[in-house]
């Protein structure tokens, strides 16, 4: 017997809640007024799934460095949004699995959705398992992936793939209409990137990638558009791969052409990860000694000549998470350089709170080297983490002003602005809080000045009154502020 679909409700809440602290989206207030009403708002979206008026009316799509110079969009959406359409993926989701081969390593849903949780551990997984076969038989390796995976997925084809997976009627005519509403967006199409959910719809869009391969009898791996071949043969990999071609193609997919290519034995093993790394990780979990000493020299190595950005992030993590602060010097002076890694570099120095002051010189250096270009995802890090360190800066402030105010920008660096401005807010800037909540359109920003006028204690109980008892998008947010909670941190 199926799960109560209901309990798809309360698991995409768990997940949005508690599953991803380190969001691409995080949240000013790590979500607390929607837990606060937390019954009144699964109640709304009950109500929304029951009546079939699902999708968004607007979808905010936010450009997140994908390395130095490139970006990807991420569709930020309402959380009313966002829990109608986990809750409607993640209603097939048995139903998707069930149609999966061992081969595939993401969105996997087995143990009733734990294994969801963990994607860092799928895609390793993988990559231990293609260093097994190339040790085991002498490899040639055929690499590909898709261009723009998530945005150029058809939706048409992909509601009949959603029909023919054998769910209730009453779920897909819904999850075909909520997708049907993004697409309409003006500055959306494909499926959302953003929502773990999607990976799952990913899945089921690549089966026939995955049957033709399975059908052939080739090694294979895949974690989402990125896969792997395996055979000691350079023809079949190559007739694979223009079998593939023509299969995703038919799907309006387009294969990368910088990214395809066909590795000879001795090159394979260099396109996965490091026996090194796996190396490092026990050893320091043992307390091997030498092994603090080999991460650091790992990071050496990523950080000379062309940066290698998967080996900074490892490095950095468990540096920081050794206290060995060795590479403080570097993050200092790459921050700005380094953008694109902003949070696992914010993370790094975070661990060591006895160089605040250099900290924060380095914060206010890259915030002005920022100032004027397009660095939103930097910014908006950079003050996340000043409001988590208690960061009180008048240079930082008076940047963070200039942030709120520039409505050119997205709205998650201004979000951040007011929160940060109303935990170091002088009486003064306080007043100028409420005017600038007057003068604010953007549904978001306002709820974060409520939040940083309630922090900066310049909000009246009579207008988060008059907001609880509306019907508007501030009604939670302002339900909680009326409790006179102490706001959690930003994580």
């Amino acid at each position: 017997m199926g799960r109560p679909f209901w309990a798809n409700l309360d698991d995409a809440w768990n997940r949005l809640l508690h599953g991803r602290g380190r969001s691409e989206v995080p949240d000013i207030i790590n979500w607390a007024d929607v837990q606060a009403s937390w019954g009144d708002i699964r109640s709304a979206v009950a109500t929304s799934l029951r009546s079939g008026q699902v999708g968004p009316d607007y979808v905010e799509v936010l450009d997140l460095p994908k390395n130095a110079v490139a970006v990807r969009p991420i569709s930020r959406l309402s959380v009313h949004d966002r829990l109608v359409y986990d809750t409607l993926v993640f209603s097939i989701a048995e139903l998707v699995e069930k149609q999966l081969h061992d081969s595939v390593y993401s969105a996997r849903w087995g143990k009733n959705g734990k294994s969801f949780w963990k994607p860092i551990n799928s895609w390793v997984s993988m990559q231990k398992r293609g260093v097994r076969m190339i040790s085991k038989t002498p490899f040639q390796l055929a690499r590909t992936d898709v261009v723009s995976f998530y945005e150029h997925i058809d939706v048409g084809t992909l509601a009949v793939d959603i029909q023919s997976v054998g769910a209730n009627s009453w779920v897909t005519d819904r999850l075909i209409s909520w997708l049907r509403m993004f697409q309409s967006s003006s500055h959306a199409w494909g499926i959302p990137q953003g929502p773990d959910s999607s990976a799952i719809l990913a899945n089921l869009y690549m089966l026939p990638i995955d049957e033709f391969v399975h059908r052939a009898k080739f090694n294979y791996l895949r974690y989402s558009d990125d896969m792997m071949i395996f055979d000691t043969e350079r023809e079949s990999l190559r007739n694979a791969l223009l079998e593939i071609n023509s299969i995703l193609r038919s799907r309006r997919l387009s294969m990368s052409m910088t990214k395809t290519n066909i590795y000879d034995a001795t090159s394979a093993l260099s396109q996965l990860e490091s026996l090194e790394k796996d190396a490092i990780a026990y050893g320091l979990r043992i307390g091997d000694v030498g092994a603090e000493e080999r991460l650091y020299k790992l990071f050496l190595e990523a950080t000379e000549g062309d940066q290698n950005d998967r080996d900074v992030k490892f490095s950095l993590f468990r540096m920081g998470n050794h206290a060995d602060d060795r590479a403080i010097a570097w993050v200092l002076r790459n921050l700005k350089d380094s953008h694109h890694l902003a949070s696992e570099l914010l993370r790094y120095l975070e661990c060591f709170p006895s160089r605040l002051p250099v900290i924060t010189r380095s914060y206010i250096s890259a915030m002005r080297r920022a100032s004027g270009h397009k660095y939103d995802n930097l910014e908006q890090r950079i003050l996340q983490a000043a409001t988590r360190q208690d960061i009180y800066d008048a240079e930082i402030r008076d940047m963070a002003w200039a942030i709120l105010g520039d409505k050119n920008k997205s709205s998650l660096p201004r979000e951040f602005a007011a929160r940060y401005l109303g935990r170091v807010s002088t009486i003064a800037d306080g007043q100028l809080l409420r005017r600038q909540f007057e003068n604010e359109s953007d549904v978001n920003v306002r709820r974060a000045l409520l939040v940083a006028m309630y922090e900066a204690r310049s909000v009246s109980r009579s207008l988060l009154e008059a907001l609880a008892g509306s019907n508007s998008q501030l009604t939670w947010v302002s339900r909680y502020l009326l409790g006179n909670p102490l706001v959690p941190l930003p994580r």
